[in-house]
């Protein structure tokens, strides 16, 4: 077996779901590489430099600033110049784009939802979020002009990814995911303390940043129409918002003690990895109010700790959720807020819930055991890539 070189392009995941995929997909490769050398390009302060990466892995730093002129000078000039000294077999892209006259065959993993739905599904969302999703588009377009294989996570996402970019379906392979390496099944030891542990109560965790399509704004009209209800049924709602989030953010925090809802709405604000195992294992519920995702980890994590999901009657969370989901119409907050008491009234669908959970994560067709599988399949189709050239 002949020696593969690699460049991994990563230093666009930086946040969320993106990032901590990418990790995990990462720190795994030293468990699965036989003959695989890397270049990894990845940003400064998000953990990449704390990976221990395979022997002889060169890694470089991208530490200039995320705005549009230094990133359009990185990757348009210096980037190129990077990888081309490298000489590799096989570029990835771990995030959606890659280069646009690559020196090698080049594949690409899409985890931009943005990029497949149409603005129904984002109503909100901010003029410079708009303007960098109009840009991140442009990019992907140009890119796939020399790109080779499409990797996406769900079937979900292959369909749109075809149909949206007109990129042939035969070039697009499924990489099937696994639950974050860090979240796993855990007690309810160390009790968090914005929490209580009266059997009569319902914790709904909203494990999310302020972003236009997850929706957490949505919690504040809910708890102003059915607020008297919430209260006698004692629901109560864990929030994850940092100000910084969003520009709508901090008028979301501002709301919730500005119209009396403190008592039905408690933000934590940003959580460790730690941290977040002590609220899933705490929780009743997670409800994620989004209307797009490629695959929104978070569901992977409730299924895999045991807790009983909340989630939108949308294409990619009826495939990810399978039967360990309770589904409500996302533009209808009757809808939402009736799933919501069904769940609090109903304990033993909760527990089916979350045995249906636990059975979904062992739908190999659907996901992976471990990131070790997840490493092993990128490596063997960039591997068949290298070597198809």
């Amino acid at each position: 077996m002949r020696k593969i070189r690699i460049a991994v392009i990563a230093h666009y995941c930086r946040i969320g779901g993106t990032l901590t995929g990418t990790l995990n997909l990462l720190k795994a490769l030293k468990n699965v590489v036989q003959n695989e050398q890397f270049l990894l390009v990845c940003s400064a302060g998000c953990g990449y430099q704390d990976i221990d990466l395979p022997a002889n892995t060169e890694i470089f730093v991208y530490e200039g600033l995320h705005s549009p002129l230094s990133r359009y000078r990185f990757e348009r000039v210096i980037l190129p110049k990077l990888v081309g000294r490298y000489g590799p077999d096989v570029i990835f892209g771990t995030a959606n784009v890659g280069l646009p006259n690559p020196v090698s065959p080049q594949a690409l993993l899409m985890q931009q939802a943005y990029l497949l739905y149409d603005k129904s599904h984002y109503p909100d969302i901010h003029l410079r979020l708009r303007v960098r999703i109009a840009a991140l588009r442009a990019q992907v377009k140009n890119s796939l002009r020399a790109t080779d294989l499409v990797l996406c996570q769900t079937p979900v996402v292959k369909r749109r990814f075809a149909n949206r970019f007109g990129y042939p379906e035969s070039k697009i392979r499924i990489l099937r995911w696994a639950p974050p390496a860090e979240i796993g099944p855990a007690s309810a030891d160390g009790l968090p303390s914005t929490l209580d542990n009266d059997a009569d109560s319902l914790h709904v965790l909203l494990l999310t940043r302020f972003m236009p399509h997850r929706n957490p704004g949505t919690l504040i009209p809910l708890c102003l129409r059915y607020g008297k209800e919430l209260r006698t049924k004692r629901v109560r709602f864990t929030t994850t918002i940092e100000p910084k989030d969003d520009p709508h953010a901090a008028r979301f925090l501002r709301n919730i003690s500005d119209k009396c809802l403190d008592d039905l709405i408690i933000n934590v604000g940003s959580l460790s990895r730690a941290d977040v195992v002590k609220y899933y294992a705490n929780s009743h519920v997670l409800w994620l109010p989004t209307t797009l995702e490629t695959l929104c980890l978070p569901f992977l994590e409730a299924m895999s700790i045991g807790v009983p999901i909340l989630a939108p009657d949308l294409d990619f969370a009826r495939y990810v959720c399978g039967d360990a989901a309770i589904f409500y119409d996302p533009w209808d907050m009757e809808s939402m807020f009736s799933k919501i008491l069904l769940l609090r009234d109903d304990p033993p669908l909760r527990r089916q819930l979350i045995e249906k959970g636990r059975a979904e994560l062992g739908n190999r067709d659907k996901f992976a055991a471990n990131w070790d599988e997840v490493a092993a399949d990128v490596l063997r189709y960039l591997r068949l890539l290298a070597e198809l050239s």
